[in-house]
């Protein structure tokens, strides 16, 4: 019996490869700003963000983002056509140009920026091109004058592949002003189950984590130690870091941050595609969601002969109790989704 995970991703359906893909970065994903000293955490003029694209056929593990069939990679800055050149706070680097350094603090005076990848890869079967495009998103935070925020990273990245590490970690740091405040807080980790349907102190549809042999460590520290038996497919984690000092103006408040680790290296995938996007507007749209099983790269159970479960995350990422569908295929429509939704199909063959 195999077990695999898939969340909700949108692919362009055609007869061609299936890509899928995720830019990884160095650095948190959210700049501390502090106007009381005109600082910046991270600071990227001392520490450069790097951002590292890493492209898979889907069922696959191999990485091809540096392979002759990837043709050229662009970057962009936003929604912007002109593609990121070397030069003034960028660097490009690696095999294909495809490795984006930021030199300098592009935030300032902004709220976020997003970095656009775009990668176009010759299928060896059919010759065809096909462009995949990924992105990625920067905040800045005003953190002067005491402002409070918890922010995860993982520290020695965040894919298992080929058993080529045991573990990954995960950090948790509250942040107040510029510093981080390590003493007088307690942590919680909770990792995204949809048979977990009551509240653990992390909401519906999260599971509170407790130190297991070979599974996880450190679930009452800042940093937990997550080992690659744990991970199906992916999972999503939860930190809720809590104040416990009484002479602070946010005891007793809780702090959230989530992040996500991958396991490249799963002999069974699943890829969700969607015949409607995944943009419904003022109200109205449908969509059909197909779970597509991989092994070696190969597609399984096209019949849907296994055992498929569907469960739905609302827009807070809390689970929707009562949601569970079965079968192959999910009809969605626009009653389905408040705002925002997430779904995730369970399938056992």
């Amino acid at each position: 019996m195999s077990m695999a995970q898939g969340q909700f991703t949108i692919v362009d359906l055609n007869d061609a490869t299936t890509l899928t893909g995720y830019i990884g970065s160095n650095l948190a994903k959210t700049q501390m700003y502090n106007p009381d000293n005109d600082t910046y955490t991270p600071d990227w003029t001392k520490t450069n963000l790097v951002l590292t694209p890493s492209l898979y056929v889907a069922g696959t593990s191999e990485d091809k983002i540096a392979s002759s069939d990837v043709q050229q990679v662009k970057w962009y800055d936003g929604s912007g056509a002109s593609a990121i050149a070397t030069g003034g706070a960028y660097a490009l680097s690696g095999a294909k140009s495809h490795i984006l350094t930021v030199k300098q603090n592009v935030l300032a005076g902004l709220p976020g920026k997003d970095y656009r990848c775009e990668i176009t890869y010759l299928d060896p079967t059919t010759g065809f091109e096909m462009k995949h495009v990924m992105t990625i998103s920067f905040s800045r935070v005003v953190n002067g004058s005491g402002i409070t925020d918890l922010l995860i990273t993982t520290p020695s990245g965040n894919v298992f592949r080929n058993e080529e590490v045991a573990s990954l970690t995960i950090k948790a740091e509250l942040w107040r002003g510029s510093a981080v405040d390590s003493t007088n807080v307690t942590y919680e980790w909770f990792v995204m189950d949809p048979d977990t349907d009551t509240d653990e102190g992390g909401g519906i549809g999260w599971k509170k984590i407790t130190d297991s042999a070979g599974q996880h460590s450190g679930a009452a520290t800042s940093t937990l130690t997550v080992y690659a038996a744990a991970v199906d497919s992916y999972a999503v984690y939860k930190c809720v870091a809590t104040d416990t000092d009484s002479s602070s103006t946010t005891y007793n408040q809780e702090f959230i941050d989530t992040a996500t680790i991958v396991d490249q290296s799963d002999p069974l995938q699943v890829i969700i595609q969607s015949t409607g996007g995944d943009v419904f507007k003022n109200g109205e749209g449908s969509t059909v969601l197909t779970a597509k099983c991989y092994r070696g790269g190969v597609e399984v159970d096209a019949s849907g002969s296994g055992t498929y479960t569907w469960r739905k995350y609302d827009k807070n990422g809390s689970l929707v109790s009562g949601f569970n569908k079965s079968g192959k295929t999910l009809s969605v429509g626009a009653a389905d989704v408040d705002v925002k939704a997430t779904f995730l199909v369970e399938v056992t063959l």
